[in-house]
């Protein structure tokens, strides 16, 4: 029952764990594709109930030919991935993480893979080689068809046209499992002839390996994509490191290690910013390195300026007139009364000391140390 239960399990696993391998480079945070597989798992119950009772509803009146074809195109695929579809629609298309053509492939894949899962453990129950069975043929049909699919809904996402490649890749997922599932149930026969489920199980895993082929094709084409709109640096942080983490080369939630450009990596690591993104934790915009010691051009002294920032030659300015300043006359005794006139200092004007001119003269703020007694003062001073 254990080892039934495990290869019952262990494919589906093994193959979310791959798809996540694809998408190394810029991964989804742990918690989305955790989602998708537990909302997989959960699908089932809608698709048993809506199968079971479209099963009633269709095949009434139906020979056996019309039955097979219309339970394995309409009522497995149709439902099965309708569900899927409706879960990555209405649940990861609105969501940030979702921004790139390789997360519709990855999300499509993990909530088809959590419905195989339990799907594979519901069928196997204790017989082995139905789970051996299963295991490479109808789990890895699950994941391959629905990441097809996913292609084109990564695609809408990233490029509009949503209605158009929406519908496109559910009409492709729709007929790749309606096929595989017309192989199983009818054994490669048509009409009443007896099946042989030998071929239809060979022509059932032939489905299941060109399937596989072509998601790894896919999956390819979807990184190129996206290496073209993202370039090769990391998605915007939802939850940013702080500074001093960040300029030290810690990881980031999701994504490379946070570093800007122009700063030099501390150990060794290449920043993930291509181009001119902007980067929240580095230095200013317009910041520039000190240039260094030896890197200053030596020039001798004087010499010119050694950025050319040197003045510029002056055009002659016409001479203008000098006012002559009135002459102090002959040191007498006494000291003047009034405020003097010009500058505070020395003998480049009048002084503003207690002397100046006044009935007393010159005072020691202008010219001398005192002025004469009557002296008047100059016109236009008094």
């Amino acid at each position: 029952m254990h080892i039934t239960l495990a290869v019952a399990i262990l494919p589906a696993v093994l193959l979310v764990y791959l798809f996540k391998k694809w998408d190394e480079k810029r991964p989804e945070p742990p918690g989305m594709v955790r989602n998708a597989v537990i909302f997989g798992m959960v699908s089932i119950i809608p698709a048993v109930i809506i199968e079971l009772t479209l099963s009633a509803i269709l095949g009434t009146g139906l020979v056996q030919a019309q039955g097979q074809l219309v339970n394995s195109f309409v009522v497995a695929a149709g439902v099965e991935e309708g569900l899927k579809l409706s879960i990555v629609m209405l649940y990861f298309w609105r969501k940030e993480a979702f921004n790139e053509v390789m997360d519709g492939i990855l999300y499509t894949a993990a909530t088809s893979l959590g419905f195989a899962l339990l799907e594979n453990v519901l069928y196997a129950g204790g017989n082995i080689v139905t789970g051996i069975a299963r295991a490479i043929s109808a789990v890895p049909l699950h994941a391959t068809c629905s990441a097809i699919m996913g292609y084109f809904v990564g695609r809408a996402k990233m490029r509009g046209s949503a209605f158009v490649k929406v519908s496109l890749g559910y009409g492709i997922a729709v007929f790749i499992h309606g096929l595989y599932d017309w192989a199983v149930f009818s054994g490669g026969k048509f009409g009443f002839a007896p099946p042989e489920p030998l071929l239809g199980f060979a022509i059932a895993v032939g489905i299941v390996v060109v399937c596989a082929l072509v998601t790894r094709q896919l999956v390819k084409s979807a990184l190129k994509e996206d290496d073209a709109l993202l370039g090769d640096h990391a998605r915007p942080l939802e939850r940013p490191l702080p500074y001093h983490l960040a300029q030290r080369g810690y990881g980031a939630p999701f994504g490379h290690p946070a570093f800007h450009p122009a700063a030099p990596a501390p150990y060794g690591m290449h920043t993930p910013y291509g181009g001119h993104a902007p980067n929240p934790y580095g230095p200013p915009q317009g910041w520039h390195q000190p240039m260094q010691p030896h890197a200053y051009p030596q020039h001798p002294y004087p010499g010119p300026h050694p950025h050319g920032h040197a003045p510029q030659p002056q055009a002659p300015q016409p001479h203008a007139p000098q006012a002559h300043a009135p002459q102090a006359p002959p040191q007498q005794a006494g000291w003047g009364q009034a405020p003097g006139y010009g500058a505070p200092q020395g003998p480049g004007g009048y002084g503003q000391g207690p002397g100046g001119y006044g009935p007393g003269g010159y005072g020691s703020g202008g010219y001398g140390s005192g002025g004469g007694g009557g002296w008047p003062p100059p016109g236009g001073h008094a």
